[in-house]
């Protein structure tokens, strides 16, 4: 049986440069999350109010 995790990454800041910042986070997590054996499932973005960028990511092992 596989174990799932749902993980949350967010980023405040002006609309054009938290895109970027936040998709370079998401990188570099996934890129640790599967040096550690886990696969990626799925990740997707939506923003709040605006003026927050949020990455939901699932992975498992």
């Amino acid at each position: 049986m596989k174990k799932h995790e749902v993980h949350t990454l967010s980023k405040k800041a002006g609309f054009s440069s938290m895109k970027d910042e936040l998709t370079n986070e998401v990188e570099q997590f996934l890129n640790k999350k599967t040096n550690e054996g886990y696969e990626i499932i799925s990740v997707s973005f939506t923003y709040y109010e605006t003026h927050e960028l949020i990455a939901f990511i699932t992975i498992c092992r």
